[in-house]
């Protein structure tokens, strides 16, 4: 499908999502594309003839596995939208238009912001909106959101799904990096070993909604923040998602601090949230290792791609990019796994939880 037929698929897409005549259609704006969608702004001139603007997007593929995550990212919209993220209006495995999911969506406007950027007053909310998530019923969202049971099973089940994307690990990335991320995984296999069976891996904890991805350029802000990008939506360990936020955001003490009093005060349990703070330390280099071999996998595919003449939509910035990113991860990562100490510390200041109230 060429640019011009996929934006004139777009707009009759919209059209018929939203139950608008085609020619009130008065724009179709591409954003930069996703990792596995193309995505536009739909504009439409409404009856009071006043622009209203939704959101479309289109999944690349239209695979077994993508229309599971289709399905399951548009359950979990169900769920939160309207408080957490964009309304969810329509939702299509296959369409006239489209042989791969498709959604339409509410517009938010707002700004995305560095995390290191804002106040601790805005973290401090963006923490309690998290929470909120976290303790959402997760009742009805169907098998495909994972078949783990307990927060020991889920970190087991997630250890091993970043494992065995170790396979990227390999030419043509040097020698000297594969080595470094086999010894870091090896390392914090060996870690959960050794933890699995403490007091915080297996608390009685039943398993929460997690965003999956609050990283930069997923949170919206006006003026509060809203979480955009529910694609890696699934059931799991809080502390699984709190790792991941401080890390790709690179907070501060002080910012981790201000999330932390946010999120206690959306969090009913506060011996819950002890658990949560412990289980921290040892999930913050297992997601920072998963984050780096997701970039090594764009990497690789880049530069095969570079060398065989051809493209991938998945892919489409220049193979440095990427690289860029797997060095800056694989340094921290380094860091963190040489300096972890042998038993969570709650004072430790890659962790630092509030030191009051519990």
């Amino acid at each position: 499908m060429t640019s011009k037929d996929q934006l004139a698929a777009v707009r009759a897409y919209a059209s018929d999502a939203m139950g608008w005549p085609s020619e009130a259609v008065t724009a179709v704006t591409p954003f930069e594309e996703g990792n596995r969608h193309a995505v536009n702004r739909v504009s439409f001139r409404d009856a009071s003839d006043g622009i209203r603007d939704v959101v479309v997007r289109v999944s690349f593929g239209g695979d077994a596995s993508e229309l599971a995550h289709a399905e399951r990212e548009a359950a979990v919209l169900e769920n939160v939208g309207g408080v957490a993220a964009p309304e969810l209006y329509d939702f299509r495995r296959t369409s006239d238009w489209f042989d791969a999911p498709a959604m339409c969506m509410q517009f938010l406007p707002g700004r995305q912001q560095d995390l290191q950027t804002v106040g601790l007053t805005q973290i401090g909310q963006l923490a309690s909106l998290v929470a909120w998530v976290h303790e959402r019923p997760v009742d009805g969202l169907g098998e495909s959101m994972g078949t783990a049971t307990t927060i020991a099973s889920y970190a087991g089940d997630r250890l091993r799904a970043i494992l065995s994307t170790l396979a990227w690990a390999r030419d043509p990335l040097p020698e000297t990096l594969q080595d470094r991320f086999r010894s870091a995984a090896g390392s914090l296999a060996e870690s959960f070993e050794a933890s699995r069976d403490s007091g915080g891996f297996n608390s009685g904890e039943t398993l929460s909604l997690l965003h999956g991805d609050i990283g930069p350029g997923n949170v919206l802000w006006n003026p509060g923040p809203c979480l955009i990008d529910w694609e890696y939506t699934r059931l799991g360990d809080p502390a699984d998602e709190m790792a991941y936020t401080f890390d790709q955001n690179a907070l501060t003490p002080s910012q981790r601090r201000a999330f932390w009093d946010g999120y206690q005060q959306g969090i009913d349990s506060h011996s819950r949230l002890a658990h949560i703070i412990e289980r921290v330390n040892w999930w913050e280099p297992v997601t920072l290792l998963g984050s780096a071999l997701w970039w090594v996998e764009r990497w690789v595919r880049r530069t095969e791609l570079d060398t065989e003449g051809k493209a991938d939509p998945g892919v489409p910035r220049e193979p440095g990019y990427y690289f860029g990113h797997v060095i800056s991860r694989i340094n921290r990562l380094d860091t963190l796994v040489g300096s972890r100490p042998s038993k969570p510390e709650r004072g430790n200041d890659r962790l630092v939880g509030p030191p009051r109230r519990w």
